[in-house]
């Protein structure tokens, strides 16, 4: 509105009834946007980006080694991009990367609880499994699928959960860890 306020007071008369500017500024407002969008898409699709953005989930990032990378890489961009469209369509480009960094965050944490819940699921699941078995190669077949899926289970739990169970031996629980 503003801009086309501000061409129409500077044309003369005749040309500023012959042109409607109001919708002519809207349809390059839309065009902007677009560009903006399209963008940000390429930015977010290009595969290096797209790596850094799945470092930000591992213990590297814990350990700061990561965030420099997409820092230094988001600069470029930004600098680059700054250098052709006008500061107001900058702030809405730097707005539109915030907004998808934040979705691809999100995305990328909700992947990495479902795994995790779907893991954690499994692992209850195994650990019935072996608490119900009923016999000694029934525990042992549960304990290597449990190693199977988490090679850091302790072997002492699994004696602990085999000698809770009434009628076997603790002799038989240690020898469940002893046949893997």
């Amino acid at each position: 509105m503003e801009l086309s306020n501000s061409i129409i007071e500077a044309l003369p008369q005749n040309y500023g009834d012959q042109v409607n500017f109001e919708d002519t500024c809207k349809g390059f407002l839309e065009v902007a946007k677009e560009a903006i969008h399209q963008t940000v898409n390429v930015i977010f699709e290009d595969p290096g980006v797209q790596e850094l953005l799945v470092k930000l989930y591992h213990i590297e990032w814990c350990e700061g080694r990561v965030t420099e990378y997409p820092v230094a890489t988001f600069g470029d961009y930004f600098s680059y991009v700054k250098m052709y469209i006008e500061e107001r369509s900058f702030r809405r480009f730097v707005e539109a990367c915030l907004e998808e960094t934040a979705v691809v965050y999100v995305d990328h944490l909700l992947t990495q609880v479902l795994q995790l819940s779907f893991d954690g699921v499994r692992i209850l699941s195994d650990l019935r499994e072996l608490a119900s078995a009923e016999s000694l190669d029934t525990f042992t077949l549960i304990y290597s699928n449990i190693l199977e899926h988490q090679p850091d289970c302790p072997p002492d739990v699994v004696e602990k959960l085999v000698a809770l169970r009434k009628g076997i031996p603790l002799k038989d629980a240690k020898e469940v860890d002893a046949t893997i």
